[in-house]
């Protein structure tokens, strides 16, 4: 079975780099995709520099389940991988324990969990495992996911969501090491408080939107 990788980003042109790299050299991973979600940074020609990568431009910021969704549309092979653009510490066997579950049909859906990495990233993953934007999903499982209720942010808890109702088997791999920069030291303190409340809300809002209230 062959993979797509979906890559959501907006304004990652310092980090998209590495994390695209990483899904280049991984032999199991036969296309990647990265949505520019309105960047005003670079994002897009960051990413146009690791060859074989297929970009799409949105010209404004539409949100992260709206970059996916779009991702979708472009994406040739059975089994989708979704990755954050600002991971640190990725590897080729994170991307392998991600996706092989999936691609050898044990599981319908296969969620990445970060340990050993940051802390604050390792804990909130304890505290949500759910919350992880790196999980790997059959294509045809995703094709009825109601993407026009859900917004920004709201997609992992959304999908959750769906999984479970549809009964899916969902496996989870733990991924040693990989972390994730933090919206406050992207974009100091008070401006990275604000846009992570917004990001809870949007969360809490996928959540509810797709039936657990």
């Amino acid at each position: 079975m062959k993979v797509s990788a979906i890559v959501p980003a907006h304004n990652e042109a310092p980090r998209i780099s590495k994390v695209l790299k990483v899904l280049a050299a991984s032999e199991n991973i036969n296309q990647i995709i990265v949505v520019d979600d309105g960047s005003r940074d670079g994002t897009a020609a960051a990413s146009r520099r690791i060859s074989g990568v297929l970009v799409l431009s949105l010209p404004e910021n539409l949100g992260k389940t709206s970059a996916i969704h779009m991702g979708l549309a472009c994406v040739k092979h059975e089994c989708v991988l979704f990755v954050d653009a600002d991971l640190v510490g990725l590897k080729a066997n994170h991307i392998d324990s991600i996706i092989k579950p999936v691609i050898s049909r044990n599981c319908d859906m296969s969620v990445g969990i970060f340990k050993g990495g940051k802390v604050g990233t390792d804990f909130a993953q304890k505290i949500a495992p759910g919350l992880s934007g790196q999980r790997a999903v059959l294509l045809d499982k995703i094709a009825d996911f109601p993407f026009d209720e859900v917004a920004g942010y709201g997609f992992e808890t959304a999908l959750n969501n769906f999984s479970e109702s549809n009964k899916w088997k969902v496996h989870k791999a733990d991924l040693f090491g990989v972390g994730q920069v933090t919206k406050e030291k992207k974009h100091g303190y008070i401006v990275g408080i604000i846009k992570r409340l917004k990001m809870y809300w949007e969360v809490i809002e996928g959540w509810l939107s797709s039936g657990k209230k």
